[in-house]
């Protein structure tokens, strides 16, 4: 071909035929440019792709990790409205409580297990890069831009990291917090063990309950909560907005969580004696739908991610159906009343989870 052209060219040039040479010259010099300027946009077409993809992955991985803050949010939500409703009994309502109950009562309203909590999202969206021609990709970034500055403030706020006013009181009153835990408590203050209050203690208890400085200090300590919550509300509604804009630019995107299984004393125990995640099987990718068929005994159980508890899925704060609802962040030992073979589903689209007894 190169050959057919220099001869075209050589002809040309003996026949002196000049003006028809420099068009032939100049047009082969535009079909140069034009295979050139068409590699580079196919190049640079490539490299769009490719960076795409990349950032869909990214996306995909910030998406997981969004989905779990908003969860995780909706839980704190949730039970940050059962420990107003408890301070609200307390404050109006005191003769209404069981005495053995108070110190639970008192116990459940200043615990707080989300305080150390970070999200994942801080992690994966370092890696978010803007595209100049690519104005909703640039929207998107500075959407989850804005939830992450929410968040990270909220992370970062001193109430939320420190100690709370409730506790420092009830320290201040040498009604120190014993490190039980909720299910202990939930089963009433057992007067006749050294750990507990005596009786006299308690009757003093109900009694200071309805005291001025108890009083102000419990009402002080309601209106942090409902700070602290409608904070929380701003944040699930930030990040469940940010989800459906994830959706919007990347249909395809999807929930994914690795090597899930469950643990506890129905099996093999917890960590504290060396035990792990019995695997679960991923049935429905595209749902998140992990099963497995297993002999339980009496006891508890928990399902988590990788063997680990950064991840990891209970019963709802306060629910006595243990068998089947909510998949709670965090939540609750799941109680096994009756020991046999179980066929287990955990749903981490819509995060549920139920037990069915086989035999």
């Amino acid at each position: 071909m190169l050959n057919f052209f220099r001869r075209i060219r050589k002809r040309l040039a003996e026949d002196n035929q000049f003006k028809r040479y420099f068009r032939y010259a100049f047009g082969e010099v535009a079909l140069i440019m034009i295979g050139i300027f068409m590699a580079l946009q196919l190049q640079n077409w490539n490299e769009k792709r490719k960076e795409e993809n990349e950032f869909n992955v990214i996306l995909e991985q910030l998406y997981n990790a969004i989905i779990y803050d908003v969860d995780k949010f909706n839980n704190q939500l949730e039970y940050m409205t059962f420990q107003i409703e408890l301070l609200d009994q307390i404050l109006n309502h005191p003769d209404s409580i069981p005495i053995q109950y108070l110190p639970y009562n008192l116990y459940n309203a200043g615990f707080d297990n989300f305080k150390s909590y970070q999200s994942d999202a801080h992690f994966y969206a370092n890696d978010l890069s803007s595209d100049y021609d690519n104005t909703s990709r640039n929207e998107l970034i500075k959407q989850i831009t804005g939830y992450l500055n929410l968040i990270r403030t909220a992370e970062a706020n001193p109430f939320e990291l420190n100690r709370d006013i409730l506790t420092d009181f009830l320290l201040s009153e040498h009604l120190a917090y014993p490190e039980l835990n909720r299910e202990d408590l939930n089963e009433g203050w057992k007067t006749d063990d050294s750990l507990y209050y005596s009786p006299a203690r308690l009757k003093r208890l109900q009694k200071d309950l309805q005291t001025e400085k108890y009083q102000a200090t419990l009402k002080t300590y309601r209106s942090q909560k409902i700070a602290y919550r409608r904070g929380a509300q701003a944040k699930h509604n930030l990040g469940t907005s940010v989800l459906n804009l994830i959706k919007i630019y990347n249909p395809d995107v999807r929930v994914i969580y690795e090597n899930v299984g469950i643990i506890g004393t129905s099996l093999d125990g917890y960590d504290d004696v060396g035990a792990l995640s019995t695997p679960m099987q991923l049935t429905d990718a595209e749902k998140g739908i992990w099963e497995a068929e297993l002999y339980l005994n009496e006891g508890t159980v928990k399902f988590r991610c990788n063997d680990s508890w950064l991840r990891n899925w209970g019963l709802d704060f306060g629910r006595d159906i243990y068998l089947s609802g909510p998949a709670v962040p965090d939540g609750n030992n799941i109680v096994i009343e009756e020991e046999g073979n179980y066929h287990i589903e955990l749903n981490l689209s819509e995060f549920t989870y139920a037990f069915t007894k086989l035999d």
